[in-house]
């Protein structure tokens, strides 16, 4: 993986806000927000089809097709859950997002898996290593089956967010990656520097912010956002484990993934809490 700058010592990601922002530690108004993720306003109740699907007219506006929703274990007490499989047209790409909520409440996501490499048919919960807690087996196109097992690849008890962007992108250091996006900040996701991190988004963001959380006692004090290629943005971290929220360049919001980087000889990165929304 290649990294941009030795001066880097940081680690985080995300997307969209106007070009003229550039990381101001500012939240951008509510008005302004796209019409990209717009609240989802029903619950998860009645019959749940393809056409009805909560998020369904996100999935859709970015060119996927859901092919698959289901109710899926809340493992939550007094909630709701469904999970929506999706791909896209020609088979060769597409994801998982499972949902919560309060009965009637509009459900939020709690954690989403991409495929950029074939795509699912459909998912069915599963106690796959007989520990007592839900896992995910996924079916592929072609035949394939993919088994996600809780609390090594994810978590279903995980706090309800906004974001919408993926928990199993590429990084330095895979183990536990999930551990960043499940608000959880009892959870961490360490590497060792220089680190990275590569976060599929292919439904986009509704507000263009990016919010971190460290942790440990090294603390990063850089990051950089980029393509793969290049440095977009770069953002000044404070040495607080309290949350730091930063606005992003409106030039980051069409890319499908986010490159972040950390730099700094005996540094370990510590992340308690990513949210891209």
């Amino acid at each position: 993986m290649k990294h941009w700058s030795s001066r880097v010592l940081g680690v985080l990601c995300a997307l969209f806000v106007s070009a003229a922002l550039s990381c101001a530690n500012k939240e951008k108004p509510a008005e302004e927000a796209t019409a990209t993720q717009k609240p989802e306003t029903q619950g998860i109740s009645g019959q749940l089809t393809p056409e009805n699907a909560p998020y369904g007219s996100v999935i859709r506006s970015k060119g996927y097709q859901v092919v698959q929703v289901r109710r899926f274990p809340a493992q939550v007490d007094g909630r709701r859950a469904a999970v929506i499989v999706y791909r896209s047209s020609d088979g060769a790409r597409g994801g998982i997002l499972y949902v919560r909520g309060f009965q009637e409440d509009p459900p939020r996501p709690v954690w989403h898996w991409y495929f950029a490499e074939g795509a699912p048919d459909s998912i069915a919960p599963a106690d796959i290593n007989r520990d007592g807690l839900w896992d995910a087996r996924v079916y592929m196109t072609g035949g394939k089956t993919v088994e996600l097992i809780q609390d090594t690849d994810f978590t279903l008890v995980g706090a309800e967010h906004d974001g919408l962007m993926a928990m199993n992108g590429a990084s330095s250091q895979a183990d536990g990656l999930w551990k960043a996006f499940d608000s959880d900040t009892s959870t961490v996701w360490q590497a060792p520097s220089p680190s990275h991190i590569d976060i599929p988004n292919p439904l986009g963001l509704s507000e263009g912010q990016l919010s971190v959380k460290l942790a440990g006692v090294a603390r990063p004090e850089k990051l950089e956002i980029g393509d793969g290629t290049k440095k977009l943005q770069e953002c000044d971290l404070d040495a607080t484990s309290e949350e730091q929220r930063f606005q992003l360049d409106e030039a980051v919001k069409t890319l499908a993934v986010i490159r972040v980087t950390a730099v700094g000889p005996g540094k370990r990165v510590a992340l308690s809490e990513l949210e891209i929304r």
